[in-house]
C-alpha cells in the first residue's frame, strides 16, 4: 500500500512539474507577467522531494516523504500557480482554467461567454 501512495504521488509531482514547465512558466513569459522565479524555485523543490524519495531507503519512508511533498510542498506550489492564472491575461493561458473545468462541463450547451 505503501508503494501505491508512494507512486501516485511521484506521478501527481511530475504532472505538475511538466504543467509549470510547459504551461505555466511560458504563459507568464509571453505575458510577461507572473511569480517566472518562483515557478522556477517551485521546480527544484519538486524535484528535490523525488530526490528524497528515491533515496529513502524503505517503503514507509518513501510513503512519509510522499505525504509530505504532496500535501505540504504541492499545496504551497498550487498557490504560486494560482498567482501565475490570476495575472496572466486568458488568451495567453493554456490551460483550462477553473471556471471551464467547473461549469462548461456541466453546461456544454450553453455559450462560453454566458460565464464571463
Amino acid at each position: 500500500m505503501h508503494d501505491h501512495y508512494t507512486g501516485t504521488v511521484e506521478m501527481e509531482a511530475l504532472v505538475l512539474i511538466d504543467m509549470i514547465n510547459g504551461h505555466i512558466v511560458p504563459s507568464c513569459k509571453a505575458g510577461e507577467v507572473g511569480p517566472v522565479a518562483e515557478l522556477h524555485e517551485a521546480v527544484t523543490t519538486l524535484k528535490s522531494g523525488l530526490a528524497a524519495i528515491h533515496a529513502a531507503e524503505t517503503c514507509y519512508e518513501k510513503a512519509q516523504l510522499a505525504r509530505v511533498l504532496r500535501l505540504e510542498t504541492m499545496i504551497d506550489i498550487r498557490v504560486t500557480c494560482d498567482a501565475a492564472e490570476e495575472v496572466v491575461p486568458a488568451n495567453l493561458w493554456t490551460l483550462a482554467t477553473y471556471k471551464e473545468l467547473l461549469f462548461l462541463d456541466s453546461h456544454s450547451d450553453a455559450p462560453a461567454e454566458m460565464y464571463e
